[in-house]
């Protein structure tokens, strides 16, 4: 089928609906081509026939909301491969020739290094090789993610041609190369009516593997690559510049789109995560959150085809509570959104410091903590000046310390209005004797301080790593309270002295656009961001489950719980669910904050026969994924209610 051709979307063109999305009450939100390329009941039925598909017209219908909404009580499990259930072959040609040709049957990525996949074929083994940390390599395959580990590793590269390892695992089994809005809406139908795992993927570059699913099918959006800037956008809710943003389009794309237009976009500090779905559903963090706040709090409308197969515009005036989700309540269980329009903001000068400190025959490692404890306490002015950073800190089994600056991110400051800002730390190096030699630079715009630093670091990017993360957010509260502080400090001395990389940003998003979204709640109060991880053996590249539970356990005994308590949920802590845990025992109050029961409301309301799921996504709690002992929760298994 990857390879099939068909004429019904060229012989058929009047089965497609063009102009506004539904639901826009009149006004005109802009649309791409492939936006205007969607389906209504009508063209549905016309499709069909035109196809002889007519006999199938149930497995591809929209739900018109007559059916009682099966709730707890539905289908025990999604239907899997090999079920009596499961789709017949003729079946899925239909399905195929209704997409034009859209459909593939997926290969695991890694599948030409084993012999009996009946591709072998070792050029093309060594080229997945060395391509494997390479995050565009991942984004270009219809089901291939960067995190193995949550796949349930079925197909990794291997120098073993005979082994049998190789099967789909969490793999979608058939992906749709989606080109139009009506494809997504044929899949979305299908899924719902067949009882079928729905998974979406852009770019696959998801922490807690949410765009995989064994025996599911795969809404590919990955070529969605539009992108339109409008100097004077008039909307509902909105007058000024934005920027419209396709589903594939990602952070690095954002950024040179509006640097060509002369005006700053937010966005991420890794290139190649996708922009218009994952990330700003999940809130979006950024380097000009000092200014600005979350991505999310400058998404003016999507367009999303929901669960019952309508296209539909989110707005500040339509579909509200919709609108209100998507900015920031996760990704992967509201709709499958086909575009966004983000309001930008005007260039900006930007000034960026890297530099290091470490202990040495000189530098003691008392003075090296009092430091770090200078720093630490400084986040309140520094978050307060609109900056960000990003550091790393690791202690070695020497006893020696480093502490790296990459960079320190001051945008909207000049040289002078840094040097101030920071010359409280710096005179306390200083004072101190720690020899530092920051390299600092005016850039004229956020792009080129990007491109100067995080923009030249693919590693960032870096694809196809076994770990166990996670992360937290901790308030402003901790630094208020002096004797809070210095408990907070106390547990990351101990965390980075036993030898644990600790990476983090001092930022403070706030909610410095005055709206009401999902963004969780614990941005809102954050003025530290810490990236953390579960110790895995030192060496070993292929770890056993039982090693993985022990670094996951580990994660939450050690590392985890020691933030929680000086940082609990209900004192304003919290994770960002892009980048978290995915066996987070408190995920609804860590990854949503205060919003979850209001945005439980909105899941039922639009999903109420549950197409959609993502592992920790809200309204998951329903499922579960039987996946046996994998060390952690992956996406191995089939989909089954609780």
């Amino acid at each position: 089928m990857a390879a099939a051709f068909c004429l019904f979307g060229l012989l058929f063109p009047s089965v497609l609906s063009f102009g506004a999305a539904q639901g826009t009450s009149g006004h005109a939100y802009p649309l791409f081509e492939y936006e205007t390329r969607s389906l209504t009941e009508e063209g549905l039925e016309k499709l069909l026939a035109g196809a002889g598909a007519s006999d199938s017209a149930s497995l591809f219908a929209f739900d018109d909301g007559t059916k009682a909404n099966p709730g707890p009580s539905g289908p025990a499990c999604k239907v899997f491969p090999g079920d009596a259930e499961w789709p017949a072959q003729n079946t899925w040609q239909t399905f195929d020739d209704l997409l034009g040709g859209a459909l593939i049957e997926t290969v695991p990525v890694a599948a030409p290094c084993y012999q009996n996949t009946g591709i072998y074929d070792a050029e093309k083994c060594a080229a997945v090789r060395d391509s494997f940390s390479n995050p565009y390599f991942h984004e270009n395959d219809p089901t291939s993610i960067f995190w193995p580990l949550y796949q349930g590793r079925t197909c990794m590269v291997t120098d073993d041609p005979n082994s049998s390892n190789c099967t789909h695992g969490a793999f979608p089994v058939y992906a749709v190369n989606v080109s139009s809005v009506s494809q997504i809406q044929l899949a979305v139908n299908f899924a719902r009516n067949a009882n079928l795992r729905l998974v979406i993927k852009n770019t696959g570059h998801c922490y807690l593997g949410k765009s995989s699913g064994a025996g599911a099918l795969s809404i590919w959006t990955h070529n969605l690559k539009n992108l339109e800037y409008h100097p004077d956008l008039e909307i509902p809710g909105y007058s000024g510049p934005a920027i419209k943003v396709g589903a594939g389009v990602t952070v690095r794309e954002v950024y040179a789109e509006a640097e060509r237009n002369d005006v700053s976009a937010l966005g991420g500090i890794c290139e190649s995560v996708g922009y218009a779905g994952g990330y700003v559903t999940g809130g979006g963090h950024t380097p000009l959150s000092g200014l600005y706040g979350m991505a999310a709090d400058h998404v003016m409308a999507l367009e999303v085809v929901t669960a019952d197969g309508h296209f539909i515009t989110a707005s500040p005036e339509e579909n509200t509570d919709l609108y209100w989700a998507l900015r920031g309540g996760g990704g992967g269980t509201f709709g499958v959104v086909t575009s966004i329009i983000i309001r930008v903001h005007p260039k900006l000068p930007v000034v960026t410091s890297t530099f290091t400190l470490s202990t040495s025959p000189t530098v003691s490692a008392d003075a090296f903590w009092e430091a770090m404890y200078s720093y630490f306490s400084l986040f309140i002015p520094f978050t307060d000046a609109g900056t960000y950073s990003w550091f790393t800190l690791f202690s070695d089994t020497n006893g020696s310390h480093t502490f790296s600056m990459e960079p320190f991110f001051a945008p909207n400051h000049t040289l002078t209005s840094f040097t101030t800002l920071v010359e409280p730390w710096f005179a306390k190096l200083r004072a101190l004797h720690i020899p530092f030699t920051p390299t600092t630079t005016a850039h004229p715009s956020f792009y080129a301080a990007y491109n100067a630093t995080w923009g030249s670091n693919i590693g960032l990017n870096s694809a196809g790593r076994i770990s166990v993360p996670s992360n937290r957010l901790l308030p402003r509260r901790n630094w208020e309270d002096p004797a809070l502080f210095n408990a907070t400090f106390a547990v990351l001395r101990r965390h980075a002295s036993a030898g644990r990389l600790l990476m983090g940003y001092h930022q403070a998003p706030r909610n410095r656009a005055g709206v009401d979204n999902a963004v969780n709640s614990a941005w809102r109060e954050a003025v530290c961001f810490l990236i953390l991880s579960g110790r895995l053996p030192a060496g070993v590249t292929d770890p056993t489950a039982e090693q993985v539970r022990a670094a996951s356990v580990d994660l939450q005994e050690e590392v985890i719980a020691p933030l929680r308590e000086v940082a609990p949920e209900s004192e304003g802590g919290g994770a960002y669910l892009n980048e978290a845990n995915v066996d987070e025992p408190m995920w609804r109050e860590a990854f949503y904050g205060v919003h979850y029961e209001r945005l439980l409301e909105v899941k039922r309301a639009w999903d109420p026969r549950e197409v959609f799921y993502a592992t920790t996504a809200v309204g998951s709690e329903g499922w579960e994924v039987r996946d046996g002992e994998m060390g952690v929760q992956t996406q191995n298994g089939r989909l089954c209610r609780v």
